[in-house]
């Protein structure tokens, strides 16, 4: 659309073209590599995401969670026949309804609770991460992603210190406790990591490397992946490209000269 372009593999994706010329993309199941070639920039947005154009200031902003519930109602899709890919976007409603209720004071609450805090937001970080791990050793691989994702929400301040807990508790559940002495990533897959790493600098675009350095010095047998997964050729983080200024143009830095002034000469 216009100066955007869109990489997308088995995705389904919503785009829309405002009025006033922004443009939004939605992703409704799978992920797609959204770049402004113009200036170098791209990004990655997971499902239940959407990412806008802004052609005034030239730059895509920072993907959102949207309700997929309510982008489900638009006319491209409710007034014409069901999508080959409607299952897929239905385990992604059902991917959301999960992390809501993560995040909606459901079952982190209940742990933090039970950590002895008054709430997730004034937990301290002891106490939220004590609670975190104890949903961590019950949940599957697929259900800690979601549940990074939304503690990474929840509590941005932690990030790094979630991520870590993440990886080292995935270990620890798929150990035998008298390996737990092995190096923290002998039993972790690269798929594993790759999901929770994803999840959570989805969650927190900015502290993306915080979240990659942390992660590595926590499963270091695991550094390639976890590299590759923080620095994908589309890259989760939103990092925008500034223009190169070649020249500037600034009347103080130009000297004068006389069209009299005879020209210098180096004898």
């Amino acid at each position: 659309m216009g100066p955007v372009t869109a990489a997308i593999t088995g995705t389904t994706v919503l785009g829309n073209v405002n009025p006033n010329g922004t443009t939004t993309f939605t992703v409704l199941e799978g992920g797609a590599c959204i770049s402004l070639d113009s200036v170098g920039q791209s990004v990655f947005v997971g499902a239940g995401q959407q990412l806008t154009f802004d052609p005034i200031a030239n730059r895509l902003e920072d993907p959102v969670d949207v309700d997929l519930n309510k982008v489900l109602t638009s006319p491209l899709i409710k007034d014409f026949r069901r999508l080959p890919s409607a299952h897929l976007i239905d385990q992604t409603l059902q991917n959301q309804r999960r992390s809501v209720g993560v995040s909606g004071n459901d079952a982190l609450m209940r742990a933090v609770t039970v950590a002895g805090a008054n709430s997730v937001q004034t937990a301290t970080p002891d106490q939220f991460l004590r609670a975190l791990d104890s949903l961590f050793v019950r949940s599957t691989p697929s259900q800690v992603c979601d549940y990074v994702s939304a503690a990474v929400r929840a509590r941005p301040d932690l990030a790094p210190q979630i991520v870590v807990a993440a990886l080292t508790v995935s270990r620890i559940s798929r150990t035998d406790v008298k390996d737990f002495k092995q190096p923290a990533s002998k039993e972790l897959s690269c798929e594993a990591a790759d999901c929770i790493i994803r999840a959570a600098i989805a969650a927190h675009p900015s502290a993306a490397r915080e979240i990659a350095d942390a992660a590595i010095a926590a499963a270091p047998l695991l550094r390639d992946c976890l590299v590759a997964a923080a620095s994908r050729p589309c890259p989760v983080a939103n990092a925008f490209v500034e223009p190169r200024i070649i020249n500037t143009i600034n009347p103080s830095n130009e000297v004068p000269v006389s069209p009299e002034q005879p020209p210098s000469s180096g004898l």
